[in-house]
């Protein structure tokens, strides 16, 4: 095993937006051909478009941007290299506000397991993130056997 792919959480509301602009370039179209079309491809886009970290043995580690899982882009990543690897359950939640008006908003909140690099200085850094333990307990083990780091397992606890 040389590498290990991480595929990055995608936020529902962007599936939402792009089946919105599919609808909507489609309906469009029948005006105007051109912005229906380019509407509709925006929300192709956004309805294929992820993202996934490639973390490879000698720590080389790319930043990859897929369109329905076929590489488009790859760039360098810069993650900080760990002294362990940890993983645990994480609540996240923010607010769907609009504007200055807050009736009009509610809160959202995810609960995830996360993969978190911790180096020498207590910093950290989240790798990987998943509503699914086995998974992120799956990568984790993979990922401390590659890079060679222990692993540290709140999540059995």
């Amino acid at each position: 095993m040389n590498s290990i792919k991480f595929k990055q959480f995608k936020n529902p509301k962007s599936n939402y937006l792009g089946i919105g602009f599919i609808l909507f370039g489609i309906v469009a179209s029948i005006e105007n051909l051109i912005i229906g079309l380019t509407v509709f491809l925006l929300g192709i886009i956004f309805l294929g478009l992820n993202f996934e970290i490639e973390i490879f043995k000698n720590f080389k580690n790319r930043l990859n941007v897929n369109l329905f899982n076929i590489k488009i882009f790859s760039f360098k990543k810069e993650i900080l290299y760990p002294d362990y690897i940890s993983l645990f359950g994480q609540s996240y939640s923010h607010s769907n506000d609009f504007s200055t008006v807050s009736s009009l908003g509610s809160s959202s909140s995810f609960d995830f397991y996360v993969i978190r690099f911790f180096d020498e200085n207590n910093r950290n850094e989240i790798v990987f993130k998943s509503k699914n333990s086995d998974e992120v307990l799956i990568k984790g083990s993979e990922l401390s056997i590659l890079l060679d780091v222990e692993l540290v397992n709140k999540i059995e606890e």
